[in-house]
C-alpha cells in the first residue's frame, strides 16, 4: 500500500515529527515504512495485531461514551522507542505473525459487538495511519465513533489530514522536558507533542491527556508546575488529563514502581492550578476516579477499575445543576 504524505522530490516522510528522508531501497525510523522505486509503501496496512472488544475506560477515555465498548485495533512498529514500553512486542518488534485485515472486517466487529467506537491503540497508530485513515472513514459513514490513542508525534498535515474522521485523540504527554523524550523515547522532543496537542484543541476535537508518573525522572514539582501552567494557557482548564502510575518494565525495570502517594502527589498539583477534571490511574483512588461537576460539585461518574456508573449524568449535563459536561456522551 502507498504511504500518504510522501514528498517524492524530497524522500521525505512527513507523517510524523522526525519528517524521515528515506532513500530508496532503506525505511524510516519506524521501520514500517519502505522507499521502494521511489514510492514510500507503508508495510503494516492490514496487519492487525489486536482486534477486541473493550472498555472505553481503559484507553483511558473518560469523557468520550463513558460505559460504552470500543473495539481496539492494533498493528506493530512506532516512530519512538520508549525504555519503558508496556508493548514493546508490539513497538519494537516487526511482527511476521499479525492477521490480514480489510477495513470493512473491522467496522463489521464493531457493530457485531455492538461497541459504539473503535480506538487505534497499543502501538503507535500513526506509523499505520493509512489503514487507520481508511477504517475510521468506512466508521464514519456506519455511524461509529473513533479514537486514536497516540503519543502526539504527528506533524500539522497529519493531524489536519486524519481530523475529519476522527472524533477523539489521546495523547500522551510523557513529561514536560525535552531532555525525557530525547533520552526515554528515542532522540524524540516535546515540542512538536505540544504543537500537536494545541492543533487538536483549536480543532475542537475532543482531548484527553495521559501523563505516566515516572518518580524521580518526570514528576519534580518544578516540571509539574511548568506543565500544568503551560496546558492552562493553551488548552483551558476542561481537558481531562490522567496522571497514571509508572510500573518497571521492559528496559526500566530497575526503576522504583509508582505509589499512591506519587500520583496523589501530581493530582492534587492538579486540583490546586485549577484543572476540572484530573484522574488517577493504575492506582486506586476514589476521588482521582471520580467526576465531578465543575459548578456545584455533583458526584457526575463514579468508576471502579474500568466500570462505571452515571448517577449524576442526564443528557450530557449535571443532572443537578444543568451544566453542560465538556465531552461526547
Amino acid at each position: 500500500m502507498q504511504a500518504r504524505l510522501f514528498d517524492s522530490l524530497t524522500k521525505t516522510c512527513n507523517l510524523c515529527a522526525r519528517r524521515c528522508v528515506i532513500p530508496n531501497g532503506k525505511r524510516g525510523f519506524c521501520n514500517v515504512r519502505e522507499n521502494v522505486s521511489g514510492n514510500l509503501l507503508t508495510l503494516t496496512y492490514g496487519k492487525v495485531t489486536a482486534c477486541g472488544l473493550d472498555p472505553v475506560e481503559k484507553k483511558p477515555l473518560y469523557h468520550f461514551l463513558p460505559g460504552t465498548g470500543t473495539v481496539s485495533v492494533s498493528s506493530f512498529g512506532c516512530n519512538f522507542t520508549c525504555l519503558h514500553c508496556q508493548n514493546h512486542t508490539l513497538s519494537q518488534e516487526f511482527r511476521r505473525d499479525a492477521v490480514w485485515a480489510e477495513p470493512e472486517d473491522i467496522v463489521n466487529a464493531a457493530l457485531q459487538s455492538k461497541a459504539q467506537s473503535i480506538s487505534f491503540t497499543y502501538n503507535e497508530p500513526t506509523v499505520f495511519y493509512e489503514f487507520m485513515y481508511d477504517v475510521s472513514r468506512l466508521a464514519k459513514s456506519a455511524g461509529l465513533k473513533t479514537a486514536v490513542i497516540t503519543n502526539g508525534y504527528m506533524t500539522e498535515e497529519a493531524v489536519r489530514d486524519i481530523s475529519p474522521y476522527m472524533d477523539a485523540f489521546r495523547i500522551d504527554l510523557k513529561a514536560f522536558s525535552d531532555s525525557f523524550y530525547k533520552t526515554v523515547c528515542g532522540g524524540a522532543r516535546l515540542e512538536p507533542v505540544l504543537d500537536a496537542v494545541k492543533l487538536v484543541s483549536e480543532l475542537k476535537k475532543h482531548l484527553e491527556l495521559v501523563t505516566l508518573i515516572i518518580p524521580g525522572m518526570n514528576d519534580s514539582k518544578d516540571e509539574i508546575s511548568s506543565m500544568l501552567s503551560w496546558e492552562i494557557e493553551n488548552l483551558g482548564v476542561f481537558v481531562p488529563h490522567h496522571f497514571t502510575a509508572f510500573t518497571p518494565m521492559y528496559e526500566m525495570r530497575d526503576r522504583r514502581a509508582a505509589g499512591h502517594a506519587d500520583v496523589d502527589a501530581v493530582f492534587r498539583m492538579a486540583k490546586d492550578a485549577g484543572l476540572y477534571y484530573p484522574y488517577v490511574g493504575n492506582v486506586m483512588h476514589a476521588e482521582g476516579s471520580t467526576t465531578y461537576c465543575p459548578e456545584c460539585g455533583e458526584r457526575l461518574i463514579l468508576r471502579a477499575g474500568y466500570v462505571c456508573r452515571m448517577p449524576g449524568v442526564k443528557d450530557g449535563c449535571c443532572a443537578k445543576c444543568g451544566r453542560k459536561i465538556e465531552g461526547i456522551f
